[in-house]
């Protein structure tokens, strides 16, 4: 079982990004279960600063020995993150 946030542009924008910080590490810093993030309602590329949150999510979780799954990613994310060998770190599921 695993907790589901959604995630919308906006949550992923500049202007953004520090409120979902916020949420995001709450929710990490209190669960017990894995956290799914569903990409599926993402229409825009992701930015080094975005990746950078992932990239701290996905160590603070495993730190607990619980995971970060991403699902509904686009082509073009899977693209950002193949290139950048993010794939290999990051729980893409299909």
């Amino acid at each position: 079982m695993a907790i589901l946030i959604k995630i919308k542009n906006e949550d992923i924008s500049f202007d953004g990004l520090s409120g979902f910080r916020e949420r995001i590490m709450s929710t990490i810093k209190n669960s017990k279960e894995d956290i799914e993030l569903d990409f599926s309602e993402i229409t825009m590329s992701l930015d080094s600063a975005t990746i950078g949150e992932l990239m701290k999510y996905h160590s603070t979780l495993e730190a607990q020995n619980l995971q970060l799954r991403l699902t509904g990613v686009n082509k073009l994310i899977r693209t950002v993150f193949r290139l950048n060998k993010l794939d290999t770190i990051l729980h893409l599921a299909e």
